[in-house]
């Protein structure tokens, strides 16, 4: 007779339990699984007869249970290798990914230094533009200056030259009025020549040693009217000269300023570079900390991938002495 507190069923249920978890389904341990409730004789008889009924339907199920443990193993195996594969290829697809993001950063640096050197020559150039136009027109303020002393120069000559002209036109009237004088000394005195000849001769040589006196002057004064106009021949070449390096000036200026124009320009098209590098930067630290984000995950579902991977072990090492279990018994 079994004890009135547990049957046959609760002792299966109990043995079965024990057996499913791995553990050695004994006398003491389906007892503590029933609660520690029954006698351990009733358990004993319960677990005889269930082990009778094991052993006549062992036979039957010995070929079954070989061939499921193969099935259990292939699986176990397919399993691991799946698993294996995925996180190989996962962390292959990262090393890739993480490769081309790095080749992408190393460029964009490149990138980066290249624009910065070009920005650092370009203002060298545009700060030496700036010298040069500055020299350019410091020089031209000079000649600007130099044209207008000589200007004044030319205009204080061509009053000297008006000042020369009247006073030789002054004397040349002097000389005419004294050769009509004398004219009309000598017809007035014709009639006393004889008498006044003494003194006639002597009116007439200090006449023409006036006369040479006033050739004197008047040779002099061509001679001073000859040098001037010389001097104003070389100022007008001068001033001639001074105006083609003025033009000069102003067309390097023109140029200076073309090149200024286009530094400019070039700097705006360097800046304008560099802040599509500084952008691009940008979204790629965003795609930066996205991968990196993804790599997280996909470490996270390797870490995942290979808990799956010990509990499938450890369910087919439990399964696997279950199924010795089995044949020993069997």
């Amino acid at each position: 007779m079994a004890n009135s507190g547990i049957n046959k069923v609760q002792v299966k249920k109990a043995r079965d339990a024990l057996i499913a978890r791995g553990a050695n389904p004994s006398i003491d341990a389906v007892r503590i699984e029933l609660g520690n409730t029954g006698s351990k004789g009733t358990i004993h008889k319960y677990l005889s007869e269930l082990a009778q009924e094991s052993d006549a339907s062992l036979g039957k199920r010995a070929a079954l249970s070989e061939t499921l443990g193969h099935i259990v193993v292939n699986l176990a195996n397919q399993l691991q290798e799946e698993a294996q594969a995925i996180v190989k290829e996962s962390s292959q697809a990262h090393h890739v990914e993480l490769k081309r993001v790095n080749d992408r950063l190393a460029e964009q640096a490149r990138l980066l230094t290249v624009a910065a050197e070009d920005k650092q020559k370009l203002s060298n150039a545009l700060e030496e533009a700036d010298r040069l136009k500055m020299l350019s027109t410091r020089a031209e303020q000079e000649l600007r200056s130099k044209a207008e002393r000589l200007a004044q120069q030319v205009e204080s000559q061509v009053d000297i030259i008006k000042q020369k002209d009247a006073h030789i036109s002054s004397l040349e009237e002097k000389h005419l009025h004294a050769r009509e004088a004398l004219e009309h000394y000598r017809n007035s005195v014709k009639d006393q020549r004889e008498q006044d000849q003494r003194r006639n001769e002597h009116q007439v040589q200090q006449l023409q040693v006036e006369i040479r006196q006033l050739n004197q002057t008047i040779s002099l004064k061509r001679t001073d009217i000859t040098q001037l106009n010389k001097d104003n021949a070389r100022l007008a070449t001068e001033i001639s000269e001074v105006r083609k390096q003025l033009r000069t000036s102003e067309q390097y200026q023109q140029s200076l300023a073309a090149q200024v124009k286009t530094y400019e320009e070039t700097l705006s098209n360097v800046n304008a570079k560099l802040n599509e590098s500084t952008r691009q930067l940008r979204a790629d630290a965003v795609e930066i900390a996205l991968l990196k984000e993804q790599l997280i995950a996909l470490q996270s579902a390797s870490q995942s991938m290979q808990g799956e991977l010990i509990a499938l072990r450890t369910e087919l090492a439990v399964k696997n002495e279950m199924f010795e279990t089995f044949q020993r018994k069997a």
